[in-house]
């Protein structure tokens, strides 16, 4: 007998990117600006982009994995939606 099947709640990709980033912002170490948090994909994934206005980043790569961390946990409760408006084009 099979249990009830867990439907994933849709976000957009930039509800999503406000999510990580919001996790990202309590974290020892977090520039306040210069970071930049990009979802993208399907299944979706995140990427950490640290910008001129960052400024010398000690943990980056602490922040990278704090990132991932974050990424998986959301991955597992949210599909991202589908927005016409951020679809890559290839040349």
């Amino acid at each position: 007998m099979e249990g009830p099947k867990f439907v994933k709640e849709l976000k957009t990709a930039e509800e999503l990117e406000a999510m990580i980033l919001e996790d990202l912002s309590k974290m020892d170490g977090c520039p306040q600006r210069g970071i930049t948090v990009t979802v993208y994909g399907i299944p979706w994934k995140s990427m950490l982009t640290f910008g001129v206005a960052a400024g010398p980043v000690r943990n980056k790569a602490e922040l990278q994995r704090f990132c991932d961390i974050i990424t998986e946990r959301l991955q597992r409760l949210y599909d991202v939606a589908q927005d016409a408006s951020r679809a890559t084009r290839t040349q």
